[in-house]
């Protein structure tokens, strides 16, 4: 057991090295889900409209880390052939998913602490609160990992490698309602329901319930559990 885990280790400390050697670019990386957080603080009139945002972000980055761990796949395996040494040694194959899935939520925590941070100093949430809601951030970043590990094992382009995620960091992060309520599209049912097909809308909206910042029925506390276990 331990030496998987010092395998894992090795490995995604390798896959993060490019980042951790430049720390301008882990400041950019790490605060690219909250650059929307900005635009909202200042020109959203809605009360608590920045902290829920800054929820938001937090689930995007752990949906983001996921998501992108299609690139390492890919480059690991096409470009490095990395994964051709791993295989003929003894490494096995669940600490290599560990260590690359992991590299990317290393990266990504400096941001995901400090908007912790702020939202916990915005108003008192619960130990327990805390817990349930990076829960739901966790869920969605395991099933946003396979999704990644299947884009990144299955494309033979480098360009595609690098456009899909991107494509679908658009579509599953910004125009669903992550950064917004989803009480924003009441009026707009057809919108609503199409948003209830999204991951990241059922994560946030159960991390923004259990941070006190939203009320939501049980049967749709229930449907989102339902629906990121499904999902994952």
């Amino acid at each position: 057991m331990k030496s998987r885990i010092r395998e894992a280790l090795y490995i995604g400390l390798f896959d993060a090295l490019p980042l951790l050697r430049d720390p301008m670019l882990l400041v950019v990386i790490s605060l690219f889900s909250f650059l929307p957080v900005i635009f909202i603080f200042v020109f959203a009139t809605a009360p608590g409209a920045a902290v829920q945002s800054l929820v938001g972000a937090i689930i995007l980055t752990f949906a983001f880390t996921g998501l992108f761990a299609s690139q390492s796949v890919y480059f690991n395996k096409q470009w490095f052939r990395f994964q051709d040494m791993l295989v003929a040694s003894r490494v096995s194959p669940a600490s290599y998913a560990v260590g690359l899935s992991v590299s990317g939520l290393v990266v990504a925590l400096p941001g995901v602490l400090v908007a912790l941070v702020l939202v916990l100093l915005s108003a008192p949430v619960p130990a327990i609160g805390v817990l349930v809601a990076l829960a739901t951030a966790l869920l969605l970043w395991i099933g946003l990992v396979f999704v990644g590990f299947a884009i990144g094992a299955t494309t033979k382009n480098a360009r595609r490698a690098n456009s899909i995620p991107q494509v679908l960091s658009i579509a599953l992060g910004f125009l669903p309602p992550v950064y917004y309520p989803l009480s924003t599209l009441d009026r707009y049912p057809v919108a609503q329901a199409f948003a209830m097909l999204i991951p990241t809308t059922h994560a946030a909206q159960l991390a923004k319930y259990y941070f006190g910042l939203i009320d939501i029925p049980v049967w749709q506390v229930a449907l989102g559990w339902a629906y990121l276990l499904g999902f994952t």
